[in-house]
């Protein structure tokens, strides 16, 4: 594998991940693939992470440092835009590739070469906790081509998993960097609407989720979400079903947070849109329990009905 293969560019941006960012960096190093460069965008950190990029003595690395912190969204777009490829994929400071991650990703990407598109993965997540989640579930059936509807249901696209081509990031908009949460579903949904995803069906990325504070996760999750469906309202009025199941779970983190007249405003919201289905009514019911009671039941409906 060498050069007569496309170059392709890995961002990773990076925070106060000093300790964590050379396993990200060398799983992307160590690729079998070996045509690329690597971006680091540090994003302003406050620990050792300078000196540790200093130990990189690879022509395939660029670091590139903001002096104060603006958010993994910014990061992310300036590392796209400073690419000297058009092919471009995505890690997380904290996260791992398997060596042949990048190499299958191309292979099937050049299978059509003209053809502009997204190429995802698997990507297994594993909590504080131990427990692991393999991203998309079994649920998420179709899995290739124009997913669109699919992704209104909700994502199953991680940044981690993405490669596709920079003209196709610059067509939607690359990263909106507003978004506190849930930038990856934002962005699939837009490269959807113009192009046909492929899917490798194996995990690639090995996730890593260290914890966080219940109540600032809830709080960017709601922010996230608002900003989501008040940019594509359009797209998701279309499926009404799947937007009033959006507006129960968001009812679900307002009652979590105990700001009931907000709750109350997004369960009006779902009856307005879609009053007369009976999985919308036990939705109801089932969104004054929380965010934790709420999201088992959606997992109970999904497996029934296949739908968000």
């Amino acid at each position: 594998m060498g050069e007569d293969k496309p170059l392709v560019s890995v961002v990773i941006p990076t925070y106060n991940r000093a300790n964590l960012l050379p396993r990200a960096l060398d799983s992307v190093l160590n690729q079998t693939y070996e045509n690329l460069e690597v971006i680091v965008v540090d994003d302003g950190s406050k620990d050792d992470t300078e000196e540790v990029m200093k130990e990189y003595d690879d022509p395939r690395v660029k670091y590139i440092r903001f002096e104060e912190n603006k958010g993994a969204n910014v990061a992310r777009n300036t590392g796209i835009k400073s690419a000297e490829s058009n092919f471009i994929a995505l890690q997380d400071s904290d996260d791992k590739w398997l060596p042949k991650k990048l190499e299958k990703q191309m292979d099937l990407y050049l299978e059509d070469p003209d053809t502009p598109k997204l190429v995802y993965c698997k990507v297994r997540g594993t909590f504080a906790n131990g427990s692991t989640v393999t991203v998309p579930e079994n649920w998420v059936n179709p899995k290739e081509g124009y997913l669109h509807d699919q992704l209104l249901r909700s994502n199953f696209v991680s940044t981690v998993g993405m490669l596709t081509e920079k003209k196709c990031l610059e067509k939607v908009g690359y990263f909106d960097e507003e978004l506190p949460r849930k930038q990856d579903w934002d962005l699939a949904l837009r490269l959807s609407k113009h192009f046909e995803f492929k899917f490798i069906d194996e995990v690639l990325v090995h996730a890593y989720h260290e914890d966080q504070h219940i109540q600032s996760d809830v709080d960017a999750l709601l922010e996230a979400y608002e900003l989501i469906f008040e940019k594509q309202i359009e797209n998701f009025l279309e499926s009404p079903s799947i937007l009033a199941s959006h507006y129960f779970r968001i009812a679900s983190g307002y009652i979590h947070k105990k700001e009931l007249d907000k709750a109350t405003e997004y369960q009006k919201k779902a009856f307005d849109v879609d009053r007369y289905s009976i999985w919308n009514i036990l939705k109801f019911f089932a969104s004054f329990f929380g965010v934790s009671f709420y999201k088992n039941f959606r997992g109970l409906y999904r497996r029934i009905t296949l739908f968000p």
